[in-house]
């Protein structure tokens, strides 16, 4: 299979970028709700695996562990918080504003092989980094069942 080429690579996302810029100041809402869906969007989470676990992490620049809140419900990892807005110096006007600010809330589908009891989160230099320990394969295993 051919590569594409870095440069091609950075364009697009460049367009995806601008793209989602235009999408978010046409729709944009002052409510918190609105602003729950913008930041969404914007969330970058990734989800690996491991043979020993699986992690998800996720990058929120600029926030305090006291921000956030995880919880999780099933198999569904719900990450919410807010990131609030600086308030600039009463003299200025912005030329630009690209950051987002505001409640947000990403839902996370976690794998079915998670040992969802022991599930372990750290925050650091801004990245939230959740860790599930993989239940260990039970197929092909023998084991007693009581007859009443």
């Amino acid at each position: 299979m051919a590569s594409i080429p870095k440069e091609s690579i950075e364009r697009l996302l460049f367009l995806r970028r601008e793209m989602d810029r235009l999408f978010r100041d046409f729709f944009h809402s002052d409510s918190d709700e609105g602003a729950a869906v913008e930041l969404a969007a914007d969330i970058p989470v990734d989800v690996f695996e491991t043979p020993e676990e699986i992690v998800i992490e996720v990058e929120l620049p600029g926030l305090r562990r006291e921000d956030l809140e995880l919880s999780v419900l099933r198999d569904i990892l719900i990450i919410e918080g807010r990131k609030p807005r600086p308030q600039p110096p009463s003299d200025s006007r912005y030329l630009c504003m690209e950051r987002s600010y505001g409640a947000f809330r990403r839902v996370v589908e976690l794998p079915g092989a998670g040992d969802m009891q022991n599930l372990k989160a750290r925050f650091q230099a801004g990245v939230l980094s959740v860790r599930l320990p993989r239940i260990r394969e039970r197929r092909g295993q023998k084991r007693k069942v009581a007859i009443e």
